[in-house]
């Protein structure tokens, strides 16, 4: 058989019977044992050549030679020969594939193609074929997506490029004649590797970074007003000091019989120092802190006042003692005590 094995689609086909004899002159039948083709060629040699025009699905199967003669009015036929099978095949040619990007997130690099993490990227198979009407295969890892063919290519479309689609793809056309499936020879394959974005990093930075200046900004108010408050403890115990003294002086000023005497307790002020070093201490608020500190340290001046008052200033009216005198003689005796 010519040609030996699988017969393309539409190809011419021959398939040739012979015989060792002497008895020349006889008739070749090749018959079809799948089926009712039955074909008979008359030679004058030992061979016979049986020619099969365009090749369809019809002519596939097994084929068996057999000889037949007639020598001196008596018929005689050879047995079966072994038989051989005629096998048609859709020839394919090896498709096209290619990769894109539509918004510019695609980069090839040494390795294959690069594609940015949230970007879309399409991959398109292509063929130039005799047999329209297929369907095209892209194939990966995993992954196995089919689409018919419009004008002999078709498109996969991947709107969001995600880790996961990493691999190599390829592409595959195949056909269905005559209900048998004919694939391609598959195309060569492209890499395709994910990269981040750095587009959310950038927006991370935009939002953060004003924070951080936010903040830097706070924390140097915060320091200002705290030194600041630091100078107050100083002037805050000179201030009450002399608001002491003035009142004392007009205590003195309007008392009518008594004599008052202003003592400044030195013990007190040192209190008032103590209070006023405990303030620059403090980490919370300046503000309400200095507040508290200042309704305290107005109550323990009511209350040390009031107690030093008591203490460090007294009036002793001493009463003078007269002698007894003797005015109207020894008989009476007059005393005045005042």
């Amino acid at each position: 058989m010519s040609p030996v094995g699988e017969v393309p689609l539409g190809q011419d086909a021959s398939i040739t019977c012979s015989i060792s004899t002497q008895h020349l002159g006889g008739t070749f039948t090749l018959q079809q044992t799948s089926g009712s083709s039955r074909k008979t060629n008359a030679s004058s040699t030992n061979s016979a050549t049986f020619n099969i025009s365009q090749v369809n699905f019809g002519n596939e199967g097994s084929y068996q030679c057999q000889y037949h003669s007639n020598d001196s009015g008596r018929d005689f036929s050879s047995n079966f020969s072994d038989s051989v099978r005629l096998s048609v095949t859709v020839p394919l040619q090896q498709p096209n594939i290619s990769l894109t990007s539509p918004n510019k997130g695609l980069v090839w690099g040494p390795e294959g193609a690069e594609v940015t993490r949230g970007y879309s990227f399409v991959f398109t198979c292509s063929i130039s074929s005799h047999y329209p009407g297929g369907v095209f295969f892209l194939v990966s890892s995993g992954l196995n997506n089919t689409k018919p063919a419009v004008d002999q290519s078709a498109s996969f479309d991947f709107p969001w490029a995600e880790y996961e689609h990493l691999g190599n793809y390829f592409c595959v056309y195949e056909v269905t004649l005559s209900a048998r499936r004919f694939p391609s020879n598959k195309t060569p394959s492209i890499t395709v590797t994910i990269k981040m974005s750095l587009l959310p990093l950038v927006s991370s930075v935009a939002v953060v970074g004003p924070l951080l200046l936010l903040l830097v900004l706070v924390g140097v108010c915060l320091v200002f007003k705290r030194k600041r408050r630091a100078k107050q403890p100083n002037d805050l115990v000179q201030t009450q000091l002399s608001v002491r003294v003035h009142n004392d002086h007009e205590n003195s000023t309007n008392g009518d019989d008594e004599d008052v005497y202003q003592n400044v307790d030195p013990m007190h002020t040192e209190k008032l120092r103590e209070e006023a070093g405990r303030v620059e201490e403090e980490e919370y608020d300046v503000y309400g802190e200095s507040e508290i500190i200042e309704d305290e340290g107005h109550d323990s001046d009511q209350e040390e006042e009031t107690s030093d008052d008591e203490a460090d200033y007294e009036n002793v009216t001493q009463q003078p003692v007269e002698a007894t005198v003797d005015i109207y003689g020894d008989d009476e005796d007059i005393y005045q005590n005042f």
